[in-house]
């Protein structure tokens, strides 16, 4: 026994409960329970902030019907109708509250033409949060995936996104050179606008009053071609533009669109203007 020591008895950790039953625990889920139910959210005052009293008054809410909505129901800020209300479409005049845009647009505030800056200067409006080109089932291509919904809206459905991109489309001429009638020494130009899918090239052939043909500019020093991109997407543009009308610049001037899919050609005659 003189080798053995004696330790010392730890305490037992005293451990804090309360019983379902006791009154401390019916304080505790009291305060617990004035602190969840009394507490304002930051969402609730938000929402009170921009829905006054009475904002529910003059809102139709409309049945639960694809019909009634093409472009479906979205929640309105103010909570007024159970299933929602129709999304607005692009371009359309949007807010928060009562007018919310549709999936997969968002309200964005646009200038207007006022002159005078300020907060009457500018409206919301429903804008496309794409803005890529897409292609239709019906090989058409739309501005983006928003356009092609509503348009699919108004055909019951039948109208699908074939695939995000422009389709492919033979070259089509918008604007096209026009007849023109010159006096010798003064400036002269024609304008050709070609789109499609891929961009068109463009390209000019002059035939002269004998009939021969030859490409342009060629070897004439008071002729030039100039191509641009535009004025809209998928579009190209050119001039050619005679600095010094001559006899010699007298015949038909082609322009020619050319993509993989297809060629296009417009033509338009340049006459010496007669003199008195």
């Amino acid at each position: 026994m003189d080798g053995l020591r004696c330790r010392p008895r730890r305490r037992p950790r005293t451990v804090f409960s309360f019983r379902m039953s006791s009154p401390a625990f019916r304080r505790f889920a009291v305060v617990v329970l004035f602190l969840c139910c009394c507490t304002p959210s930051s969402g609730a005052s938000n929402r009170s902030s921009r829905c006054p009293e009475g904002a529910c008054s003059s809102v139709r809410c409309p049945p639960r019907d694809r019909h009634a909505c093409p472009l479906g129901l979205v929640p309105d800020g103010c909570a007024c109708c159970p299933y929602g209300v129709c999304g607005n479409g692009e371009g359309l005049e949007c807010d928060v509250t009562h007018r919310p845009c549709a999936e997969g647009l968002e309200c964005v505030a646009q200038q207007t033409e006022r002159d005078v800056p300020g907060p009457e200067s500018t409206v919301s409006r429903c804008a496309c949060k794409e803005k890529q080109l897409v292609c239709g089932s019906n090989n058409k291509t739309y501005r983006t995936a928003c356009y092609l919904n509503e348009a699919a809206a108004t055909l019951k459905g039948s109208l699908k996104m074939k695939h995000r991109g422009p389709c492919q489309s033979a070259p089509v001429i918008s604007s096209g050179p026009k007849k023109y009638a010159s006096s010798v020494g003064q400036p002269v130009i024609f304008n050709c606008e070609v789109k499609g899918y891929p961009v068109p090239t463009i390209s000019w052939r002059f035939t002269d009053v004998h009939g021969i043909t030859k490409w342009l500019p060629g070897d004439d020093t008071l002729i030039s071609i100039q191509i641009r991109g535009g004025p809209e997407q998928l579009m190209v543009t050119s001039w050619v533009q005679i600095t010094e009308f001559k006899l010699a610049h007298t015949g038909n001037y082609t322009c020619l669109g050319v993509n993989e899919v297809d060629t296009t050609m417009a033509s338009a005659v340049l006459n010496a203007k007669k003199t008195n």
